[in-house]
């Protein structure tokens, strides 16, 4: 008998597992429906919400990215003309404006030519294309 009441008490108790020990797996408690006052452990059928940044265009060289400059963490360059450090002060420029997610005219300054360029952008499908200076094309995201 005391077998039995060992038995069923191991079932019945409440297992809670840390989520780093399960894998990081999310658990719900759930109350046992035929025994008042004890729960269960079982896992969660919901899953985490992803957000996907939008890819930029078929053959754009992605940047090297350094801190955020608004919702903007990566620029990416088109034509082989372009710099990366260019595209990488466009980006701050355009982050820093406020002009999140709408068409903005900013100014940066080209570290390797050391010359100040106007770059006409705007936004189409999660990606901002900036135009301008001397044939620059950088790409945000």
């Amino acid at each position: 008998m005391l077998a039995l009441f060992g038995g069923l008490a191991w079932v019945l108790w409440p297992k809670d597992v840390p989520n780093s020990a399960a894998g990081g797996a999310a658990h719900t408690t759930i109350s046992a429906a035929n025994t008042p006052g004890t729960t269960t452990t079982a896992p969660s059928t919901t899953s985490p919400t992803t957000t996907r940044a939008a890819n930029f265009p078929a053959g754009a060289s992605a940047c090297p990215g350094g801190q955020p400059a608004g919702s903007y963490k990566e620029s990416a360059t088109s034509g082989g003309k372009t710099s990366c450090e260019f595209a990488e002060a466009v980006r701050i420029a355009y982050g820093n404006s406020g002009a999140t997610g709408a068409s903005s005219t900013v100014s940066a300054r080209s570290p390797v030519t050391g010359k100040e360029y106007t770059m006409a952008c705007k936004v189409t499908s999660g990606i901002v294309t900036c135009t301008g200076g001397d044939n620059a094309v950088v790409y945000l995201r």
